[in-house]
């Protein structure tokens, strides 16, 4: 499958629908670069754009090492190179170059195959090119970038644009919301798209949210351009006002004229609210003994309206119950008595109004038609309002509400009236006057309300009602992290889900729903446009301290808001107020963060990619000027990263990768490493990613780091940090006892340093010479030397570390000699001194020999005592290489014990672990422990094929003393199964074997057996 180059909003590197690893700046703007241009490029004018400043020589190097890192990352296939000039290879899909290539006639609007190739060509763009992406040191680069950005968006508006009006003609109204929406969120400027959304919602019959975009609308004009909505915007708003707009079909698929079959939308799950509805149960019972206000506050989409259904629909029947309902909008706010209108025109309360049995005298009915003028037709002759002041009519039409309601004769009345933050005035007031009218009767007004956008008359009604005990606030909360995967579930989604959408939602139901509903990783059109309402009703002070907090994003105080706002400290507190109070911001102990990460993501959305890496830039210099310790440098890094600082991002980002070191986190150490050279190559930082990966337990990576910085100090003539690399090549030789290879590179090294110049380069070769003797078979009379010299010269310079691996290594020359009591000392000893130097690795290594030698010595309660120990280390600080060794150890004791099932998993995990890390000696050790297993289950058969496997690899390795084991077992089976001459064979090979070595537990082993089978 071809190569898959996604460079709309952060860039992605597919191939076979696996996504492929390419974090180099320069490497990914060199690819934008190739993909974007209409002809092939000679390397002059690339470099041009990336590497400018630089000399000719030196441009085309860095070109060079850039085109090898992409083929390291996407493969060779990527390129078309011809002479001096280069392009991608004709196979290569690129998103941004099929939406640039897309042909679109307005007359093709009709054709539906055309229309659905224009939604798949739509959703391709999934951001601006290269979102978020700079290149602080290439300014023509950035140029063409910016230019690149805008005619591509241009082209992303010009196609939604089309789609708009293709669902237009095809009457598809709440298609044409969703495209027209997805234009609002590239550039919320274009009125001719909030004149398409008003006329959608109006269509569908939904006047609210039309007048809700007409607002938003207005607001955004007038915030950003000073300017009023056009002519036919206002003429559009006028007509929705008075409803001349024909409210048409929704359906996608039905013709023009022809009304399709509606069907109800699929309900989403009621999950929780036991405490909310026990106390709207509570509060209708009180009612019944007078009049009473539930008041049902919360945020927007925490389920206030659908706590009120789901409580309703629960109730029992009741003959004389009657349920009145009306809801308050933004854009009717300044209109009197809007709600008050709707509940009477509801089929509860306007059928006993408008016949003539209604019990209300027509003086009163006369009063509500001045609002109802319908009420007129239906009743008898009404006389004319008699001409009073001002407030007298107020009251007296207040008192024909109230007498309307009278009339109900309602057991009891249940009136319920959503988003009351926008009552208007004179329905407010005419509340306030039917709770006091009818206070001995059984009313329950049940109001629903946003408490941060509720005007100060609406706070103080609320507080007069409660301090009269009229009055139950009921909080409608956040979901608890289980209701929030409950929910989750129950629409269908997996546990992984459920932990990205509580993370982003807060525990919001609505959120939550939207977020399930939407593609993977996608922020939901609906909640965007609702958080941008939101968040465009905040001051304009307020705005600016909340971008700086998107930036910083989580948990931070006063002081880094302000150097990232610039803003004063005391104007900071202010805007900080507001967001509190607004509910956008949560305060914690003197430190703030974000009520809903969603609201974070919407900010730093909106924001232009230059402004976003210039607060990005602040945010990295206030957290740096502020910190107290390191702990914070790799969020200081990706600041910087993301601000164009590539400089500083790769200092912060070492340094964050060398306390992960520190504290033996080495998977986060070999990111941090990886995001510090993709900022800013330096050899010393390939070496820390060669340390990590070691640490980790990568053997092939950390050599072939190790290999490519060994190159650059030798380039340099730097030999100082060449003799440390060769060293460091050495290990990871050894590590996969590979002897000679290490053995070559240690002696490169002591060539290329000074013992009193570098005496830790020294100790460190000389240890490594001792263990590669030991290790390889050779003798351990050369062995013992080198590691007691490596010892001195720890304990003169005081190298704690290189000494607890030196006396590691000086342990196994005892074991191997049969002196188990020395051994276990220096191993002890070894422990110690690792500790000391905080090095988990080296500890848990000489850990582990000390429980197999306990286990050799008999001393089951030490080598349980000590494996333990060691396995509960490695798994705390996530280090792999020990684990082959351990797992064997555990396998051994286990099988010592006779716990053979027990074994047998210990010894497969061993095994697993050798052959990942490529420790072929490893893997020969453990086919033979898995043979003894097998011998000791009676298994003989298994047995022997296990331990000739066992011989074969052991064979293929220049370890004396492991074939000898393997030849010693094979004898002892041989000798079991009774088959003499196989078994004498076997023990003649050993003996051959073991006859000019020093390790005297070989040799006794042999002679036992030669013992036994004569």
């Amino acid at each position: 499958m071809p190569l898959r180059l996604h460079l709309l909003g952060t860039p992605l590197f597919t191939r076979d629908d696996q996504p492929l690893e390419l974090n180099a700046a320069k490497a990914v703007a060199l690819l934008a670069l190739l993909a974007l241009a209409r002809a092939p490029q000679t390397r002059e004018q690339l470099t041009g754009y990336l590497w400018a400043e630089s000399t000719a020589d030196a441009a085309r190097k860095n070109l060079r090492n850039t085109l090898w890192t992409i083929r390291k990352a996407l493969g060779d296939d990527f390129l078309d190179a011809e002479a001096d000039r280069l392009a991608l290879a004709a196979d290569v899909w690129v998103d941004a170059t099929a939406i640039a290539d897309f042909k679109f006639q307005m007359s093709d609007v009709t054709d539906s195959s055309k229309i659905e190739t224009l939604k798949s060509i739509i959703a391709l763009y999934r951001g601006p090119l290269l979102d978020g992406f700079s290149l602080a040191d290439a300014p023509e680069f950035e140029l063409w970038l910016t230019g690149e950005r805008e005619r591509l968006s241009q082209m992303y508006l010009r196609a939604l644009s089309h789609l708009v009006e293709g669902y237009r003609e095809r009457q598809q109204w709440r298609e044409m919301l969703d495209a027209a929406g997805r234009a609002l969120a590239e550039d919320n400027l274009q009125e001719p798209m909030y004149r398409a959304r008003m006329d959608a919602h109006a269509r569908l019959g939904e006047r609210a949210e039309a007048f809700r975009e007409y607002e938003a609308l207005r607001t955004i004009l007038e915030r950003e351009l000073g300017v009023a909505p056009l002519p036919e915007t206002e003429a559009l708003r006028e007509q929705i006002v008075r409803g001349q707009l024909e409210l048409l079909p929704t359906s996608t698929g039905s013709k023009a004229g022809t009304m399709p079959q509606r069907t109800a939308p699929a309900r989403t799950p009621f999950i929780g609210r036991e405490r909310e509805l026990a106390s709207l149960n509570s509060e209708l019972e009180k009612s019944r003994g007078g009049a009473r206000v539930a008041l049902l506050a919360g945020e927007v989409g925490i389920g206030k309206t659908r706590l009120w259904q789901e409580w309703l629909a629960a109730l029992p029947d009741g003959a004389k119950r009657v349920v009145l309902q009306a809801h308050c909008l933004e854009a009717t706010q300044a209109l009197p008595f809007t709600p008050v209108v709707e509940l009477f025109r509801e089929p509860a309360g306007g059928r006993h109004l408008s016949v003539r049995e209604s019990g209300v005298p027509p003086l009163w009915l006369a009063e509500v038609a001045r609002v109802i003028p319908e009420l007129s037709g239906g009743a008898p002759a009404l006389p004319p309002p008699a001409p009073l002041q001002a407030d007298e009519e107020r009251r007296r039409l207040f008192e024909g509400f109230a007498r309307c309601l009278l009339a109900l004769n309602a057991q009891p009345l249940i009136v319920f009236i959503d988003d009351v933050h926008w009552i208007d005035s004179a329905s407010l007031d005419w509340l306030a006057f039917i709770l006091d009218r009818l206070r001995e009767q059984p009313l329950l007004l049940v109001l629903a309300y946003r408490p941060a956008d509720a005007p100060a008359v609406l706070v103080q009604r609320i507080a007069q009602w409660a301090r009269a005990g009229a009055l139950q606030r009921i909080a409608v909360d956040h979901f608890s992290e289980e209701e929030s995967a409950a929910l989750i579930s129950a629409l269908g989604g997996d546990a992984g889900l459920a932990e990205r959408a509580q993370s982003q939602a807060g525990g919001n139901p609505y959120f939550l729903i939207e977020l399930a509903q939407a593609p993977d990783r996608e922020l939901p059109l609906a909640l965007t446009e609702l958080l941008r309402a939101r968040i465009a009703r905040l001051s304009a002070l307020a705005r600016q301290v909340l971008q700086a907090a998107a930036i910083l994003d989580s948990d931070f105080d006063v002081s880094a808001l302000a150097q990232t706002s610039g803003r004063s400290e005391s104007e900071t507190l202010d805007a900080l107020d507001e967001l509190v109070q607004a509910a956008d911001l949560i305060e914690r102990d003197a430190h703030y963060g974000f009520a809903h990460p969603l609201i974070a993501s919407v900010v730093r959305d909106d924001l232009s990619g230059a402004r976003r890496a210039f607060l990005h830039r602040r945010a990295a210099a206030a957290l740096e000027s502020s910190q107290v310790s390191g702990s914070s440098a790799g969020r200081i890094a990706a600041h910087y990263a993301q601000g164009g600082e590539h400089a500083r991002a790769a200092q912060f980002f070492e340094t964050a990768a060398a306390q992960a070191l520190a504290i033996a986190a080495p998977l986060e150490a070999v990111r941090f490493y990886e995001q510090a050279l993709a900022h800013e190559p330096a050899a010393l930082r390939r070496t820390g990613l060669g340390n990590a990966l070691l640490r980790l337990g990568d053997l092939p990576a950390a050599r072939a780091n190790f290999l490519l910085a060994y190159d650059e100090f030798m380039a340099a003539n730097d030999l100082h940090h060449a003799a440390q690399l060769s060293l460091s090549v050495a290990e990871t030789f050894l590590a996969a006892e590979h002897f000679e290879e290490g053995r070559a590179w240690m002696e490169r090294s002591l060539a290329h340093s000074d013992v009193d110049a570098d005496p830790a380069s020294h100790a460190l070769a000389h240890l490594l010479l001792g263990s590669g003797r030991l290790e390889g078979g050779l003798s351990i009379a050369e062995a013992e030397p080198h590691l007691v010299e490596a010892i001195r010269i720890a304990v003169d310079h005081q190298l704690p570390l290189l000494e607890a691996r030196a006396r590691f290594t000086l342990g196994n020359v005892y074991a191997e000699q049969g002196d188990l009591a020395h051994a276990r000392s220096e191993y002890e000893l070894s422990i110690a001194l690792a500790d000391a130097a905080r090095d988990d690795f080296q500890a848990i290594l000489s850990t582990n020999n000390a429980a197999y030698h306990a286990l050799l010595d008999h001393d089951l309660a030490a080598a349980h005592r000590h494996i333990d120990a060691a396995l509960a280390r490695a798994e705390a600080r996530a280090l792999r290489i020990p684990l082959q060794y351990l797992f064997s150890t555990r396998g051994e004791l286990a099988l010592a014990e006779e716990q053979f099932d027990e074994a047998e998993q210990w010894f497969a995990r061993a095994l697993s672990e050798a052959q990942r890390n490529g420790n072929e000696a490893h893997v020969a050790n453990t086919l033979a422990n898995q043979g003894m297993l097998a011998r000791a289950r009676g298994d003989l058969d298994e047995a022997l094929v296990l331990l000739n496997r066992a011989r074969t690899e052991a064979s293929r390795l220049p370890v004396p003393h492991l074939q000898a084991q393997s030849a010693l077992r094979l004898a002892e089976l041989y000798g079991q199964r009774g088959e003499r001459m196989a078994a004498d064979e076997s023990l003649r090979q050993a003996e051959a074997l073991v006859a000019n070595g020093e390790r005297r537990r070989l040799k006794e082993w042999a002679q036992q057996l030669r013992l036994m089978l004569t």
